[in-house]
């Protein structure tokens, strides 16, 4: 049956109004999307065409390095220096007129310090004190001055009965003379500690920021053999806890070097520069597998004044975008990829924007399309920035897609193109224009 011109003109103008709201809604859809697309996007480099190598060793890949090598190697015998104590003897010379041996017997208390101040006497020994003067040399009676510098026990013991016979202060058949150690000879360095030093451990979500830190410092002596990375660290609660870096730094005294309102990023900066020139030396505690050691047994030995510093890890990444705003710390000895990173910024890997299947309780349309585009902003050695776009639709099922998030980058979620403008479309359409629409394509 034809229709009249009347009913003819009717569909065509509800026809003609539809495809005009449905436009505009669209057009409405597009303009409300551009808080949530960046058209700098199309400039990003794709994730998964960059070489997992090509910034730095993966944390995964690190290993400790021989904590061995913190500590020197300590020589079979002690070698006399300045700053020893020795017990001397020498019979009717030293202390004169006495047949009876002298003994020093030990000072300390049973449950003394292993570090005690001023050094440790090393148990009982014949003879009265003498110390090392600065020059090596110790000043005894009847003789001139004796060097003892570099000496063992028994070598220092030899030389001064001979300097004795020689002089004809003892009569042959009646050298007996004796020299032992009483106190060694110490270091004192100071270490300066910024991770947390108390024992007990407060647990915090990875959201948080710890701004309130306070550190510790200790001045230590340490006998002339174990006066090294090692046994500083040993003294003063081990290696560097989980808020530390796993690197050490030893400062020396140098007075050609200002190191007056310096940062750990200067001081770093300066030790790459100009070497040991700098009088810093760093010391990591991990490294990779393939790579010798980049210290040598004199790097980690401290002498009189020397500073070890243990600094504060500040490693953080941050979130933007569609990602609630957040400084989020960074595991110390594993890394996290960018679907990490996002479980980490949201307390959700899924769901819409982060949420659970509640956002949708509501009965809205809300958002049908979770937001799949992450640029990361990362800065280069030379101080450049590169912008790194990722798929997280494509990072489920490729794992080069699935990028390592360093220190200081930034992570930013965002709506591609087509999701935005179909969540936004979808939002402003009322549901009964929606039902119209699907009933019609029917």
């Amino acid at each position: 049956m034809p229709l009249s011109k009347q009913t003819w003109l009717s569909a065509v103008t509800k026809r003609m109004g539809r495809v005009c709201v449905t436009a505009t809604l669209g057009l409405l859809a597009i303009a409300n999307t551009g808080c949530h697309l960046v058209s700098s996007a199309r400039h990003a480099i794709p994730a998964h065409r960059l070489d997992p190598n090509l910034f730095d060793c993966p944390r995964d890949d690190l290993a400790p390095l021989p904590y061995a090598a913190l500590g020197q190697e300590k020589p079979m015998e002690h070698l006399i220096g300045p700053g020893d104590v020795l017990g001397v003897y020498v019979f009717g010379v030293f202390p004169p007129g006495e047949d009876d041996t002298p003994v020093q017997n030990r000072a300390q208390a049973v449950n003394q310090r292993y570090y005690p101040p001023r050094g440790t006497v090393v148990g009982p020994t014949t003879g009265l004190p003498v110390t090392v003067d600065i020059n090596g040399e110790v000043d005894l009676p009847l003789i001139d001055r004796v060097n003892v510098q570099g000496l063992s026990l028994t070598q220092a013991t030899d030389k001064i009965r001979k300097t004795y016979r020689e002089a004809d202060m003892i009569a042959a058949g009646r050298e007996r003379v004796s020299v032992g150690l009483i106190t060694p000879r110490v270091k004192r360095v100071v270490v300066l500690r910024e991770d947390t030093p108390a024992t007990p451990v407060a647990l915090a979500s990875p959201q948080a920021v710890d701004e309130v830190h306070r550190g510790s410092g200790e001045v230590i002596d340490l006998p002339v053999y174990e006066s090294d990375v090692l046994h500083a660290l040993a003294a003063t609660g081990g290696l560097p806890g989980t808020d530390a870096e796993r690197e050490l730094y030893v400062i020396r005294r140098s007075p050609t070097i200002d190191y007056r309102f310096m940062n750990i990023e200067q001081l770093q900066s300066m030790v790459d520069t100009l070497g040991p020139e700098s009088g810093v030396v760093r010391i990591p505690l991990v490294g990779c597998p393939d790579q010798p050691i980049p210290f040598t047994e004199q790097d980690i030995k401290l002498d009189e004044g020397d500073v070890l510093f243990v600094p504060r890890r500040n490693e953080y990444f941050t979130t933007g975008g569609m990602l609630p705003g957040a400084r989020i710390p960074l595991p110390r000895d594993r890394d996290i990829d960018v679907i990490e990173a996002i479980a980490m910024a949201t307390g959700s890997a899924g769901g819409p924007l982060g949420r659970d299947g509640g956002v949708l309780a509501g009965a809205g349309v809300s958002y049908m399309r979770e937001p799949t585009r992450v640029l990361i902003l990362r800065d280069l050695p030379d101080n450049r920035q590169i912008t790194i776009r990722v798929d997280l639709d494509r990072a489920m099922k490729d794992k080069k897609e699935r990028i390592r998030i360093l220190p200081d980058d930034v992570v930013m979620l965002y709506f591609k193109p087509g999701s935005a403008t179909l969540n936004s479309t979808l939002n402003y359409i009322p549901s009964a224009v929606v039902g119209l629409m699907i009933r019609d394509a029917d």
